[in-house]
């Protein structure tokens, strides 16, 4: 049995428990009404097969009054391979009558000093909160890229070699509708993970970078991936930040993005994030 982790009047923060996930399933399409249950049943389905993290929750906090869920605050915990710890929040909602319990929630679930913790998608009501909490600021735009045929060496394959440290992050992630890919040029080999996402205006197909080591090493591999990408119906790239040398347009404010943590996560490292978990 799970004990209360914090206690404040009749309010109490505690990890989420698998039976708790139906209820919080209920909760979740109430407090975002433009989601569907199966939406987040979907998600909680993917949350299950994600490898566990020691010493980190399984599925996030609930917030409860009387035995009843009156808030919830999921969170998405990954290993990377040099061993630092990341958690994504995501599904973060407190019922109005209990929104003043709303940074009891936050500061339960991010009270790990060793841990780096992303708020990739926060709605702008959250920010104040996220910052009076520790949360800064990392990424305040985003860049659309057109893919161009344009020349240059540089060899992109879906075959994951055995020995990259992030194989089975690619690995993962392709389970879950990704395009994993390598790129092997001049020598090095890079990893990258995008996710197909159509655009509306104007209506096309585009892949959205979800990880690479750096936004360097992506500008190092656009030309190959751009060929690559094209062969698949995709017409261009989406990513985090203000990327030089290449086609690109840029809006500033779109989607930003916080952390907490000992440092900042690199740009284009949304790897184990809502992005890909809820989609």
């Amino acid at each position: 049995m799970l004990a209360p982790i914090a206690q404040s009047q009749r309010v109490r923060c505690r990890q989420i428990a698998q039976s708790d996930l139906p209820e919080l399933a209920d909760l979740l399409t109430r407090g975002f009404s433009r989601s569907h249950r199966a939406y987040w049943v979907d998600g909680f389905a993917r949350m299950q097969r994600l490898p566990p993290v020691e010493g980190m929750p399984r599925f996030g906090y609930v917030l409860e009054s009387d035995k009843t869920p009156v808030g919830v605050l999921l969170l998405i915990s990954s290993r990377r391979p040099d061993g630092r710890i990341f958690a994504n929040l995501a599904g973060w909602y407190v019922e109005p009558g209990w929104r003043a319990h709303s940074a009891l929630l936050i500061a339960t679930a991010t009270r790990h000093r060793n841990v780096t913790y992303i708020d990739a998608s926060s709605a702008p009501h959250g920010w104040r909160t996220l910052q009076q909490q520790g949360f800064h600021l990392f990424n305040v735009g985003r860049s659309a890229i057109v893919a161009a045929l344009s020349p240059g060496q540089g060899h992109v394959s879906e075959i994951i070699p055995g020995d990259l440290p992030e194989r089975d992050m690619l690995h993962a992630h392709a389970a879950m509708g990704c395009l994993s890919l390598v790129c092997e040029k001049n020598g090095a080999v890079s990893p990258f993970i995008f996710k197909p996402r159509r655009v509306d205006r104007p209506p096309v197909r585009m892949m959205e970078l979800i990880y690479c080591r750096s936004t360097d090493d992506f500008k190092r591999c656009v030309g190959p991936l751009s060929r690559h990408v094209l062969r698949r119906g995709a017409l261009g790239f989406l990513l985090d930040g203000r990327v030089s040398s290449v086609l690109s347009h840029y809006v500033s404010g779109k989607e930003p993005r916080f952390y907490k943590g000992p440092e900042a996560p690199s740009l284009n490292d949304l790897a184990y994030t809502e992005k890909v978990i809820f989609g």
